[in-house]
């Protein structure tokens, strides 16, 4: 019989694994695994793709019958691409205009994030990054060992940033900020006065902006999108942004990282020579997809956008008025943009329900609906629910939500839209 040694000189990461372990993907994949593929329907659906817009289809096959996109690109992206990015973020009306050169193209707006920390991390260093806030960010925080520092938002004001939370976290290892604007898993958009006071803030305590912008194309509420970039002739600003969101095109994995240098700091502190020595020994979005950019950006009609928003906007108004029916959830404002709405769970008022990660695993094993829970954000109690649905499909998600609340509650939290009767 032979002899098994484990007295090799390797073994997996543990940075790894603690990242892993604060990444969206661990959770979502225990509570997917605790519905039944055999019972009801899952919710939301995970076989359905998005259907690309026209444009888009057409300007990546164009690229595929030319050959523009067969070849390697640049480490820092194709020109045409980073162009046509610079572009497109000038209509902004931004203080100082992008070239080429400001811009760099990434897998995605991940490995923007990857980039925005990796090229900026030194020893003792630390970053701020929002609580609750999107876990990528965490994740990669604490893979590159980097002391990750927790800002906080104030709900009942729609979800602004608590400036003083942000002010008593910092210190001279401190070097940037993360913000997500619009806000995942929050739902809501910066005003233009908010975002001046975080520029003013930043400012004074010597900390760069990292701006978190995918969902920008997402916008449906009242508040209009502003970009943090308006004010980057006050602090200097990094905006991270893909086509991922607004043109319903993840898998296609293509994102820029844009610098918008404030006096030419970014160059004197070489954050950008970093960048390309990053991006030099790292993977690249794919050339056929960057090719194709300047043609997706440009010709898009904003009817796609219009309507996009539209559908959301109704999911939105929907989803808000059904949890307001459950006494059970709260939600401290109606979604501006995004497409989850962002609930917080009345814990005390349920009967067999430990915290939220308990509550989703429930819910999933009871009614094959798939909630994510507030842990996997940063914040524990809460509960993301998604929105991108067709009308009917929503309906009977928030009819599977609110009967398993009514459930698992104590009497006085039953309410006459229970729908289950079960010993």
């Amino acid at each position: 019989m032979a002899i098994i040694s484990d007295d090799w000189n390797f073994s997996g990461s543990q940075a790894a694994r603690e990242a892993s372990e604060n990444h969206l993907g661990f959770y979502s994949s225990k509570i997917f695994a605790k519905c039944d593929p055999k019972g009801k329907s899952i919710l939301p659906p995970v076989a359905e793709t998005a259907v690309a817009e026209e444009v888009a289809r057409t300007a990546v096959v164009t690229a595929v019958e030319k050959g523009t996109g067969n070849a390697y690109a640049p480490s820092i992206g194709l020109p045409a691409a980073k162009s046509a990015v610079a572009e497109y973020l000038n209509r902004d009306n931004l203080p100082k205009q992008l070239t080429a050169d400001d811009v760099v193209m990434t897998v995605g707006c991940k490995q923007a994030i990857e980039l925005a920390v990796d090229i900026l991390a030194k020893p003792k260093a630390n970053v701020l990054l929002p609580s609750p806030g999107w876990p990528w960010d965490l994740a990669r925080c604490i893979f590159s060992k980097l002391e990750v520092r927790k800002y906080e938002f104030l709900p009942e004001n729609n979800f602004e940033i608590n400036l003083d939370s942000v002010e008593e976290k910092v210190d001279k290892n401190t070097f940037a900020i993360f913000i997500i604007n619009p806000h995942n898993p929050n739902g809501n958009v910066y005003s233009e006065a908010h975002l001046k006071k975080l520029a003013e803030l930043a400012k004074r305590l010597r900390i760069m902006v990292v701006s978190d912008e995918v969902y920008r194309w997402t916008v449906f509420g009242s508040n209009p999108f502003v970009p943090m970039a308006r004010f980057s002739d006050i602090v200097p600003v990094m905006t991270l942004g893909s086509i991922s969101k607004g043109w319903l095109v993840p898998g296609w994995r293509t994102g820029w990282l844009a610098l918008h240098d404030l006096d030419g700091v970014f160059k004197r502190k070489r954050v950008v020579t970093a960048a390309k020595e990053f991006l030099g020994i790292t993977s690249k979005p794919p050339t056929v997809i960057q090719a194709a950019i300047p043609a997706i950006l440009k010709h898009i009609p904003k009817e796609f956008f219009d309507n996009r928003q539209r559908i959301l906007k109704d999911n939105a108004d929907y989803a808000y008025s059904r949890v307001s029916d459950i006494a059970t959830l709260k939600c401290f404002m109606k979604p501006e943009a995004c497409t989850f709405i962002w609930t917080k769970l009345d814990l005390d008022a349920f009967i067999d329900i430990k915290n939220d990660l308990d509550f989703c695993e429930k819910l999933a094993a009871k009614e094959n609906l798939v909630l994510l829970p507030g842990i996997a954000f940063g914040l524990s109690g809460w509960a993301r629910h998604s929105i991108d649905m067709d009308s009917s499909t929503l309906e009977d998600a928030f009819d599977r939500l609110e009967s398993f609340c009514d459930y698992h509650s104590t009497p006085p939290y039953e309410t006459a839209h229970s729908t289950t009767d079960e010993n």
